[in-house]
């Protein structure tokens, strides 16, 4: 007979439900009995646990005094040694390296920024040119004025004079420093 026409029948007559069934019910017990250790283990670790810290900490904290007592006066002197250098280091950075910096950033900022596009300064130029227009003119009018003979300067009329008194004869009568006639 072949082996996979073989009939279940052979077994007893047990179905598959059947075993699983005995199978869980004897496998209940042992869970139990299993999660039951397991809690229990659980338990005692974690009891070991915290007596293993609380055992490591009663035998730190001695130490940890111990260690900041003997730590505490070289942190000063540490700190004092410190602080003249840091002190020295921080001035020399002010005194070189910043101006330095200072200097290139502002180099930088000055090849950044924008040129400002020249202002039309036609006002300044028209301004000149008649400044200069009048210069000439008036230069002009001067030797002009040289050149032209003396008599015409004094041909014109002359201005009229202030009324004074005069004498009966024709003459000028004798004025006073004061510019009064004498009486």
């Amino acid at each position: 007979m072949s082996v996979f026409t073989r009939n279940h029948a052979a077994n007893g007559g047990t179905s598959v439900r059947e075993r699983a069934a005995r199978g869980a019910e004897l496998a209940m017990p042992a869970a139990k009995n299993a999660s039951t250790t397991l809690r229990r283990g659980a338990e005692d670790a974690g009891t070991t646990v915290r007596r293993s810290a609380e055992d490591a900490a009663a035998w730190a904290r001695p130490h940890v005094d111990e260690a900041a007592a003997w730590a505490r006066p070289r942190l000063d002197d540490a700190r004092a040694w410190a602080a003249p250098r840091l002190e020295r280091g921080g001035t020399a950075v002010q005194e070189t390296i910043a101006p330095a910096i200072s200097e290139a950033m502002v180099t930088a900022a000055r090849k950044l920024d924008v040129q400002p596009a020249r202002k039309n300064r036609r006002w300044g130029s028209v301004l000149a040119i008649t400044m200069m227009l009048a210069a000439a003119a008036s230069a002009a009018a001067a030797v002009a004025l040289r050149r032209r003979p003396a008599e015409d300067f004094y041909a014109a009329e002359p201005a009229p004079m202030t009324e004074q008194p005069i004498d009966p004869d024709g003459s000028e009568p004798d004025i006073e420093a004061n510019g009064h006639p004498h009486a």
